[in-house]
C-alpha cells in the first residue's frame, strides 16, 4: 500500500511540475535551463514563432544543442532563414551534424577527413575535435580515437547505436561523457 501511495505522489509531483512549466515563458524555462523540455516542444515554438521571432527560435535550438540533442536541432534549422542571425546559427547547427555524419563515416567506412574543411567551430566538443580529426591530430586505438593536447585528452568512439561519444579528461581524470545525437 505504501508502493501505490508513494507512487500516486510522485505521478502527482511530476504533473503538477509540468503544469508549471506551461505556464513559463520560453525565456523563463531557458534561464532555468529546462533545455530538454524546451527541445521536446520544439515544433509547438516552431509553429508559434516561425517567420516571427527567429531569435526565440534561436534560443530553442540552442537549448537542443545544450542537451546535444542535434537531430532535433536540425527541425529549427530548416526555419532559421529570415534573418542573417538565424541564417548563421542554422549554418552552425547543419555544420556540427555534418560533422557527427563525417565521424561516423570515419568510424564504419574508412572515410578519410583530412581534405574536407568546414567552419572551425571551437565552442563545442564535436567541433572542437573534429577540428583535430580533419587535421590529422589523432591517434588511432581500436575502437577509438585519441586526442592529446597539452591540458585535454579527448577519446571519441560511436555507441552501438550510432551515435559520437566523446570523453574529455584532464589530468587523467574523466571531466565528461558526452554523447552526440
Amino acid at each position: 500500500m505504501k508502493k501505490i501511495l508513494l507512487f500516486v505522489f510522485f505521478l502527482h509531483i511530476v504533473y503538477a511540475s509540468d503544469d508549471n512549466l506551461k505556464n513559463m515563458s520560453l525565456l523563463e524555462l531557458f534561464n532555468k535551463q529546462y533545455y530538454t523540455y524546451i527541445c521536446d516542444r520544439r515544433w509547438q515554438y516552431i509553429n508559434e514563432y516561425n517567420n516571427k521571432r527567429e531569435d526565440l527560435l534561436s534560443l530553442v535550438a540552442y537549448a537542443c544543442l545544450k542537451k546535444r540533442y542535434l537531430t532535433p536541432a536540425l527541425d529549427l534549422a530548416k526555419v532559421l532563414k529570415a534573418t542573417k542571425e538565424g541564417r548563421r546559427n542554422a549554418t552552425y547547427i547543419v555544420t556540427l551534424f555534418l560533422m557527427k555524419k563525417l565521424i561516423i563515416q570515419y568510424f564504419n567506412d574508412g572515410l578519410s577527413l583530412r581534405g574536407i574543411k568546414l567552419p572551425k567551430i571551437t565552442d563545442n566538443t564535436l567541433g572542437i575535435v573534429f577540428n583535430y580529426i580533419e587535421s590529422g591530430k589523432y591517434e588511432k586505438k581500436d575502437n577509438y580515437l585519441v586526442i592529446k593536447t597539452p591540458d585535454i585528452l579527448y577519446k571519441v568512439t560511436i555507441s552501438k547505436n550510432n551515435n559520437i561519444v566523446i570523453e574529455t579528461y584532464k589530468n587523467n581524470k574523466l571531466e565528461k561523457r558526452e554523447y552526440f545525437w
